[in-house]
């Protein structure tokens, strides 16, 4: 299940007003901070636990406004590695989870073709990489992966609350994506947008409570790879854009 955290920007960006009535696909959170739904999952009452076992993704969403357009950040909890794409319709949470899974799983395709498998972190993150030939993936292997995680997350929910050592990092992705439009020009293309992603999840982070600093794109392979194995039993979906068993129903 994917967790989209929501800064307020971002909140305001998923929320609508209809003849006087506001509209958003905000739900409350179940804790206050982020680390305890990490360390107690809680799914919402429409969701059974029991079909993706147990299993949550934490991401933090955040809006910003670069020379009047509007850019969505998309960073993990855990590897800090971040997504960013243009935003959309303001209120269109359809648009954003398409945008998102449609670049999320290109990203990783790219780390595939691009990363060399960091041992250091795989070995640190419990997962046996004999399976990958050479110490490389290919793309036929990718996309067992990418199939597994379609039958791993099969819905979502949107909080609004955040993370302060995550914003820190968002911010300096922010400006980072700043200068580049002051020097380049607005990016639209979802390539463009692939290799910021890529770029700007090269740079060294370390989270709070630890000592080593680690660079979140080798961070986040090494977790797809440990989380999304193929040689795991669950049955295969179909591409996700956009089922996710259909949203929840598209909010019923």
């Amino acid at each position: 299940m994917l967790i989209f955290n929501c800064t307020k920007a971002a909140s305001e960006f998923f929320t609508v007003t209809r003849q006087g009535e506001k509209f958003s696909c905000i739900e409350p959170a179940p804790h206050k901070t982020i680390s305890e739904s990490v360390s107690t999952p809680i799914f919402p009452d429409d969701v059974d636990p029991q079909e993706n076992g147990g299993f949550q993704w934490q991401w933090i969403v955040h809006c910003v406004s670069i020379k009047r357009k509007k850019y969505l950040l998309v960073m993990d909890h855990h590897t800090r590695y971040c997504v960013i794409f243009p935003a959309g319709k303001k209120g269109d949470d359809i648009d954003f989870l398409n945008n998102f899974e449609t670049l999320l799983k290109a990203n990783f395709r790219y780390l595939v073709d691009k990363e060399w498998v960091d041992k250091e972190w795989v070995d640190k993150e419990g997962f046996d990489v004999e399976e990958v030939n050479n110490g490389k993936m290919d793309q036929t292997e990718a996309t067992r992966y990418i199939e597994q995680y379609d039958a791993l997350i099969n819905t979502c929910i949107f909080h609004q609350r955040g993370d302060r050592s995550v914003q820190s990092h968002i911010n300096d992705v922010v400006w980072h994506l700043q200068a580049l439009v002051e020097r380049q020009g607005h990016i639209t293309e979802r390539l463009d947008c692939l290799m910021f992603s890529v770029t700007a999840s090269n740079i060294l982070r370390r989270r709070n409570g630890e000592k080593d600093y680690f660079q979140p794109n080798k961070a986040f392979f090494a977790y797809w790879l440990k989380t999304f194995s193929p040689q795991s039993e669950t049955e295969y979906t179909t591409n996700n854009v956009i089922n996710l068993n259909q949203y929840r129903q598209l909010h019923e």
